[in-house]
């Protein structure tokens, strides 16, 4: 897989690639076609694991966001997006603009070489969104079905900052992106994410890597830091819908002080949803949502007349402390699948104060459609998480039930959602 370096990376951006059109539509990707999956899986499940990769003195992992702490800056977040589908292209056209922008994971259907090429490549064809200054990406359960060896070997050497004098490459699956009053901290949750030797199986029991335990704790220095904290994983750490992955969220409250509270973004699950405060061990508030809804069809079932995302796991529907979930519906594909929506998430960054915005593909139209804000604060002296205000635009008067999204806790319960929630003024 040929590779170039960053900044010949981004000044191709500005050129004219070629205009190749989309493999899959995504009845292709729906969990019905099931053989379809078995058979691209069982085509990898003999590849090892390519060999885990970590930075050093010179490049440590820690990226400087290259702006003033004064200027606004934006970072565009989608999750499970490569898909290189009709819609992941419009996710893509639509995030495309922000200074950075950041993959949560998942290349579908296996990690491989012409599925990393196809949509991360632009001089392929590939429609990543790169960011003016920097694009990063994580690793997911998908790209391990070949082992990794494409993410590592051909991905992340397109990966890392652009700016003048501030060049670097993304050179492992983890990274910090910070200013001087946030930092987004990249976990990778996806190297130990499938059960060995055929790779049929999700590893509920992984944990992040040692590797960025130890650089967590001795060069990031997670514990001596009192900047507002923002964690993304692949794989969600609880979830009210499916299958939970508790380790890495049990190791991060053993590297950080009792009772600071944090926001996590994660993936995994095909929806959005929101979700209120959460305990860690070490008694923290953490703030989790699920994103992974940029690329895959977001399937959806009839429920005592509603429509809501799957449930494939075992758990009450009430678990989590879930908040609100996005159950509207877009349209059936395949005669008889109703799809969700396609989104992905803008977080606006200055000085003290983050904006986190949720965007859905608008039903297909050029520009995304703005569905979910909220707004936070952080005291970068004492680490205190102070949570603003959140702000649903899909209510207002006379929108149709249907196209707002569903709010599984009474509006009255601002404990519960851990910050005030405001009506939205068209």
């Amino acid at each position: 897989m040929g590779t170039s370096p960053i900044v010949s990376q981004y000044m191709s951006l500005s050129e004219t690639g070629e205009d190749v059109p989309p493999i899959y539509h995504e009845g292709q990707l729906v969990s019905e076609q099931v053989w379809t999956w078995i058979l691209k899986t069982l085509g990898t499940a003999w590849t090892t694991r390519a060999a885990y990769q970590t930075y050093d003195a010179e490049n440590n992992g820690i990226f400087k966001i290259q702006k003033a702490p004064d200027e606004n800056v934006t970072i565009a977040l989608l999750s499970d997006w490569a898909s290189d589908t009709e819609e992941s292209c419009l996710i893509a056209d639509q995030a495309k603009g922000q200074d950075y922008s950041i993959h949560l994971g998942d290349t579908y259907f296996v990690g491989t070489k012409p599925e990393i090429v196809a949509n991360f490549f632009p001089e392929n064809g590939g429609k990543w969104p790169y960011g003016s200054l920097g694009s990063f990406a994580m690793l997911g359960n998908h790209e391990m079905y070949s082992g990794g060896h494409s993410y590592f070997e051909g991905l992340l050497p397109k990966m890392g900052t652009t700016a003048a004098g501030g060049n670097q490459g993304q050179k492992a699956s983890f990274f910090c992106l910070e200013n001087e009053h946030w930092r987004i901290i990249g976990l990778d949750t996806g190297y130990e994410s499938l059960v060995y030797p055929f790779k049929v199986d999700q590893n509920t029991d992984l944990d992040i890597t040692p590797e960025q335990k130890d650089w967590l704790q001795n060069t990031v220095k997670l514990n001596d830091d009192k900047r507002g904290l923002i964690f993304l994983s692949h794989h969600q750490i609880f979830s009210a819908f499916e299958q939970e992955f508790p380790n890495p969220q049990s190791t991060i409250s053993t590297l950080m002080n009792p009772g600071r509270d944090i926001i996590w973004l994660m993936a995994h699950e095909h929806w959005f949803s929101v979700y209120g405060p959460n305990k860690l061990h070490n008694g923290s508030n953490v703030f989790a949502r699920c994103v992974g809804n940029s690329g895959m069809p977001v399937e959806l079932e009839i429920d005592g007349g509603v429509k809501r995302p799957k449930n494939n796991g075992p758990k009450s529907f009430e678990n989590r402390n879930l908040v609100l979930f996005d159950q509207r519906w877009r349209e059936n594909i395949n005669g008889n699948i109703p799809l969700g929506h396609n989104g992905y998430v803008i977080i606006n960054l200055q000085q003290e104060k983050l904006a986190i915005k949720y965007y859905d593909e608008n039903d297909r139209k050029p520009d995304g459609r703005l569905i979910l804000e909220e707004n936070w604060t952080v005291d970068n002296t004492t680490g205190k998480l102070t949570g603003v205000s959140i702000t649903d635009h899909t209510i207002f008067p006379g929108q149709d039930l249907k196209e707002q999204l569903s709010w599984f806790l009474g509006a009255e319960l601002v404990d519960a959602i851990g910050l005030p929630r405001v009506p939205f003024k068209p």
